[in-house]
């Protein structure tokens, strides 16, 4: 029995149909022995590998999921500390602003208090 895509040569080889090196006989009657032997096992190992592949990639879209939401909630928290240290630099600027007002005045209430002297 030849597998799908071999041709019977004179001789005893068997030619793929593809045109690739001919296969003599004895080899395409090993390859039939390891289907045989082995086709149902390997069959089994290609399935749970599959089975697996599946279990990774849903895993993965899984974690990717988790890891947007994360993602999402930190920017909005580094968003948030943004305004909160603009406001407070704003705020710093203000008292900074009325603290040089209050020195003025206190300069020149002591400079006007020397000149009355």
């Amino acid at each position: 029995m030849k597998s799908s895509g071999q041709i019977q040569k004179d001789g005893g080889e068997v030619a793929s149909a593809n045109g690739a090196e001919p296969i003599t006989r004895s080899e395409a009657t090993i390859d039939q022995v390891r289907d045989l032997l082995f086709g149902g096992a390997q069959r089994s190992i290609e399935s749970s590998l599959a089975g697996l592949r599946e279990e990774m990639q849903a895993s993965l879209k899984q974690l990717q999921t988790e890891f947007a939401k994360e993602l999402e909630v930190m920017q909005a928290k580094v968003r948030e500390l943004e305004h909160e240290t603009e406001r407070k630099r704003l705020a710093s600027h203000m008292d900074i602003g009325a603290a040089i007002s209050e020195l003025g005045a206190t300069i020149s209430a002591l400079g006007s208090g020397r000149a009355g002297k």
